[in-house]
């Protein structure tokens, strides 16, 4: 049965939900009303394409900054934003236009440490200190380093590690020679061929098995590099707050638990992505439907209990129809 991933399979997966007492200060992210399209001359950035072009918030008339359509925490708000981006390369309209209509409704991607355009000149003490760290945050405004060619190149990477994954879930062994042996390189892939027909002929091991760990090989390859650059670990405890009428809540030991923070959009959806794919212990599948059933343990503080183990489906409608197929329909009598 052919695995395909949906929205419920990424909220499954997310330990920052659900809401009750979730110790998250929170990413906010924000989309623009407009955004412009602009040639890189004149920015010094290593160039992938030298007719590529940037995009950037457009300014509204006069006023020095864009106007800001809305506001959001991609890690609550949208627990499937890996998902929904990588679903946009298989639109089968314009796949420019499908980028461009995803920006609006979610924003850049934001790869532009510092929008030149609307930053202040930096002190060189601060330009030397920036040089040791990254950013804390990317510009959601977007800028020069937010180019056609690299937001394009992160959708179709992603949609190919969605499907490579997808296959690893059905355990489609077609699927998987396909995606793993697209035929983009003729030669590389033959010589892998030979090397995974090698392993496979080792004692105990299967060709199944060898395609699923070579799809997982390339999946934690296409997500370490992100996780690494655009999040970082993050200590969770009670927010406190500066005037207001409300008082600090006391610090104790068990209100200080283990998070995620990421510095742009990206970080969000190879983070969520990262969920996904590191909850194998903590996951099975609906014995009806086959979409995932996560064992997480849920969010300290919450009123919600841990899943049960032995739990086989989703919810008790899909119980209900695997009874009814597999169960009651066998039975009954065919009519003549």
């Amino acid at each position: 049965m052919w695995r395909r991933l949906n929205r419920e399979d990424l909220e499954r997966v997310n330990p920052l939900l659900p809401e009750e007492e979730r110790h998250h200060f929170g990413f906010s992210w924000r989309v623009y009303k407009d955004y412009e399209i602009l040639p890189l001359d004149g920015y010094e950035r290593p160039r992938l394409d030298e007719e590529d072009e940037y995009i950037q918030a457009a300014r509204q008339g006069t006023h020095e900054e864009p106007e800001c359509a809305k506001v959001y925490d991609p890690l609550i708000d949208t627990p499937y934003l890996f998902l929904d981006f990588a679903r946009v390369v298989e639109r089968k309209d314009n796949p420019y236009l499908a980028l461009m209509d995803w920006v609006s409704v979610y924003g850049l991607l934001g790869y532009t440490p510092r929008n030149p355009q609307y930053s202040k000149e930096r002190t060189l003490g601060e330009q030397w200190m920036d040089s040791f760290k990254p950013p804390k945050r990317y510009d959601d405004r977007g800028g020069p380093w937010d180019t056609l060619y690299l937001i394009g190149a992160e959708a179709y990477q992603t949609n190919e590690a969605l499907r490579l994954y997808e296959a690893v879930l059905s355990s489609d062994e077609e699927k998987l020679e396909r995606e793993i042996f697209s035929g983009e390189y003729p030669d590389l892939e033959e010589e892998r061929r030979k090397l995974l027909e090698d392993k496979a002929a080792a004692p105990g091991a299967s060709w199944i098995d060898v395609l699923v760990d070579s799809a997982l090989h390339q999946i934690i390859e296409f997500t370490i590099h992100p996780i690494h650059d655009f999040a970082y670990p993050d200590i969770g405890y009670p927010p406190f707050f500066i005037g207001g009428g409300r008082e600090a809540p006391l610090l104790t030991v068990e209100g200080m638990t283990r998070g995620w923070q990421v510095r742009n959009l990206v970080g969000a959806m190879h983070l969520q992505f990262y969920w996904l794919i590191t909850s194998g212990g903590d996951i099975s599948h609906c014995k009806h439907c086959n979409r995932i059933i996560s064992y997480a343990p849920p969010i300290p503080g919450s009123d919600d209990r841990k899943p049960r183990r032995d739990k086989e489906f989703c919810d008790k409608r899909c119980r209900q129809n695997y009874h009814y197929h597999n169960r009651v329909k066998p039975r009954k009598p065919e009519r003549s």
